[in-house]
Formats: structure tokens, C-alpha cells, sequence
């Protein structure tokens, strides 16, 4: 997770020895935050990135772009999280690089890179990219494309996801339920009901049971009902017994929260 810090003391990093009497013209600021990036410090470097996520403004994209090689993992963390920041306003020259993140050797860059992806949203070449990634790439690569994946929620993504919760790796797996949920194809019920009732892993069974409840429709209460009643994990019965309250509910799963 990304340390939040308030943009008063940031800014005060920079401006340090300078009375202020006015606040500081956001272009100025915004330059000397840039100027920051390629600081011998790292942690002026970190300093810069978060605070440049906080202003969140489309001038600085090229700079935290250079940023996403910075050699410390702070940095480029913090830069993917910047770029994330912008939205729909950051340049789609960004998620190429962005992509490139999904196989950093920092689990916690690859994973931000992924967040940021999601909320800059990715085309269709970039989906590709995804999906061949969550196909052959390493396991923490895996793992945050399925991440980028659920956030995107394309549904080009269906055959691959399904693929994905087959793999050894139970995160992916997880992650892979996660998106198949966030997408609401009700083609994946059956798949998500499989995963409740035989996945070796209780993460893994917790997050079929979450996405029953939110995804599913009365015909997915007889393997909820036996999860609640058999699996070992207190946590997936617990889970198993709110989407069992949600999909009984007269409003249907969309009526909890």
C-alpha cells in the first residue's frame, strides 16, 4: 500500500529553506517536483513521485513515466501509482511501460503498475498483452495481470481467466475469481462453484464464496450450503452463510452491500 502522507509536508520538502508567504504556482511546483525525480536522494525521488500523484496532473505523465526505470522500487512504485492518479487523463503512451511493470522483480511495483493499468484503462492490444501474460508469464507476472485484468473487466478476457483458475499458483487463482466476479458473466458460475467445492486453498474458496453471493442466482445455494456446513475454514462459511442471506434476500445479491 501506498504511504499517505500529507501534500503540506511534501511540499514543504521542497521548498525548504524558502519563506512563503502565497501558496506556490502549481507550475512551479509541478516543475520542481520533476526536477526532483532525477534527484542522487531517493527518498526525494519517493517524495516527488507521491506528491505528484497527489496533484495528479497530466503534466508531470512524461516525467513519472522516466520514472517507472528508476532503479530504487519506491520510486517506480510510487511513479506507477502517480500515473494511475491521472485516469483518464494520462497519455495511453503510459501503459506500455506500465505493462512493461507487470514483470518487475518488486511484487509490490508489479501489483501498483497492475492497479494503475486498471485505472487508466487498457485497449485492445493492451488486453492481449494481459491475457498472454496471464497465460505464460511468471508467477508474480501472473498474478498482477490477473489483478489489471479485474479492474479492466473486458470480456475478452473470459477464456483466459477461466484458464487461470486452473493455475498452480493460488493468488492467480484468486485473482482470477475476483475478475471473472467483477465481470458479471454468469457463464462463470458453474466455474466459481467448482473452485468453492474443490480448490485446496481457503483464500482461494473464500473468494468463490464472496463471488457466488454477488454473481450467482438460486441455483448456486446447494454447494453454498454445503460449504457452510462442511468446509474446514471459518472463513469460507462464514462466507458461504452471507452469500446464502444475499441470494435468499427478496432484493436479490444486489440489495447487500
Amino acid at each position: 500500500m501506498i504511504r499517505r502522507f500529507s501534500i503540506i509536508a511534501l511540499l514543504a520538502t521542497i521548498l525548504a529553506g524558502c519563506f512563503v508567504t502565497t501558496a506556490p504556482d502549481p507550475d512551479i511546483t509541478i516543475s520542481r517536483l520533476l526536477a526532483l525525480l532525477h534527484s542522487s536522494d531517493p527518498t526525494l525521488r519517493q517524495t516527488a513521485a507521491l506528491s505528484l500523484g497527489k496533484i495528479a496532473s497530466a503534466e508531470a505523465a512524461a516525467g513519472l513515466m522516466e520514472a517507472l526505470r528508476d532503479p530504487d522500487p519506491l520510486v517506480r512504485q510510487y511513479s506507477a501509482w502517480a500515473l494511475g492518479n491521472l485516469g483518464d487523463h494520462a497519455p495511453s503512451s503510459a501503459l506500455s511501460p506500465l505493462l512493461s511493470l507487470l514483470n518487475d522483480p518488486a511484487l509490490a511495483v508489479a501489483d501498483t503498475a497492475a492497479e494503475a493499468i486498471g485505472q487508466i484503462g487498457a485497449g485492445t492490444d493492451n488486453v492481449s498483452q494481459l491475457l498472454t501474460l496471464i497465460r505464460e508469464g511468471p508467477t508474480h507476472s501472473r498474478q498482477a495481470a490477473a489483478l489489471a485484468l479485474e479492474s479492466l473487466e473486458s470480456p475478452l478476457s473470459y477464456d483466459a481467466l477461466l484458464h487461470a483458475l486452473g493455475d498452480e499458483d493460488a493468488d492467480v487463482r484468486q485473482r482470477a475469481i475476483a475478475a471473472l466476479g467483477e465481470m458479471g458473466d454468469q457463464r462463470g458460475m458453474s466455474a466459481l462453484a467448482d473452485r468453492l467445492a474443490h480448490d485446496a486453498t481457503a483464500s482461494v474458496r473464500t473468494e468463490a464464496a464472496y463471488r457466488l453471493g454477488l454473481l450467482g442466482d438460486t441455483s448456486a445455494l446447494p454447494i453454498l450450503k454445503t460449504a457452510r456446513e462442511e468446509d474446514p475454514s471459518g472463513s469460507v462459511r462464514r462466507w458461504a452463510q452471507q452469500a446464502i442471506e444475499a441470494l435468499s434476500s427478496p432484493a436479490g445479491p444486489e440489495s447487500k452491500t
